[in-house]
């Protein structure tokens, strides 16, 4: 019974801040921000965030499409090395987070002396996102 309240509590570490997140999307009109015409680098930054938010739910939609396809097709028969071929996209997917942060933390500290640091990183986390998506739908015909 105490593996639960773990479970409980780590699904909370994971969905609250997607959450939070998904309002604050929603919240830029009432806020007042149009992201066609920003007049300001915080509402820059806030819309630079939004979108990397939602290429990052675009990917994160993708990626599962693609393992519940290698499953689909694992169970019924139709490819033999698709259980193989999961477990090597899950490793290649952990790769490329990590190439994807080391790569946008560079970005940030490149432009660390200005204010366009967090717009910087939050475009090339935007950037990085849909060329994974568009990777994972052209490698596995999604």
């Amino acid at each position: 019974m105490k593996a639960l309240p773990r479970l409980l509590s780590g699904l909370a570490v994971v969905c609250l801040p997607l959450a939070a997140a998904h309002a604050q999307n929603l919240d830029r009109d009432a806020e007042g921000i149009d992201c066609a015409n920003v007049t300001s680098t915080m509402e820059s930054d806030l819309c630079a965030s939004d979108r990397a938010t939602d290429a990052d739910a675009l990917l994160n939609a993708t990626y599962k499409q693609a393992r519940h396809q290698l499953q689909q097709q694992a169970a019924d028969g139709s490819c033999t090395h698709c259980a193989e071929a999961e477990q090597q996209l899950i490793a290649a997917q952990r790769a490329w987070i990590q190439l994807r942060d080391k790569d946008c933390d560079a970005i940030y500290a490149f432009n660390a002396d200005g204010t366009s640091r967090n717009g910087a990183q939050m475009r090339c986390l935007t950037t990085h996102a849909q060329d994974r998506t568009r990777q994972l739908r052209d490698f596995y015909e999604l």
